[in-house]
């Protein structure tokens, strides 16, 4: 569409808006019943909200189902001993800069900790 029928579509819009915001309730309303004309727009908001609550819970249900498969990840039993060992030989690794510690002197946390930060790291690099 050129810019000229651009101009004289938005000034006949502009001019209707106009024209509407200009008119009366009653003018509007002529010849209309008003009581049928309220209980539709009810029903149309009464359907909106229903439909509203529907998306959001399913958009809820998704984010619980989401997080259950994050937590059932978290979840999962881990070996202490392979953890240890799988931490040791990342000291050794050169791909990753570990503070100087004993780790027979660390707590099951501690390495628990490192190992799935070490396991995220691997993940992120795709290593």
């Amino acid at each position: 569409m050129s810019q000229g029928k651009k101009d004289e579509w938005s000034a006949f819009l502009d001019s209707e808006l106009e024209e509407l915001l200009n008119t009366s309730a009653a003018d509007l309303l002529e010849g209309k019943d008003v009581n049928a004309l309220r209980s539709e727009k009810v029903s149309l908001l009464s359907a909106a909200r229903t439909e509203a609550g529907l998306r959001r819970l399913a958009a809820a249900k998704a984010g619980v189902a989401k997080n259950a498969v994050a937590q059932e990840a978290k979840t999962e039993v881990i070996d202490i001993q392979k953890a240890r060992a799988f931490v040791q030989a990342a000291m050794n690794d050169p791909r990753y800069t570990l503070a100087a510690r004993k780790l027979d002197e660390m707590s099951d946390e501690d390495v628990l900790r490192i190992y799935r930060q070490l396991l995220q790291l691997q993940s992120n690099s795709g290593a």
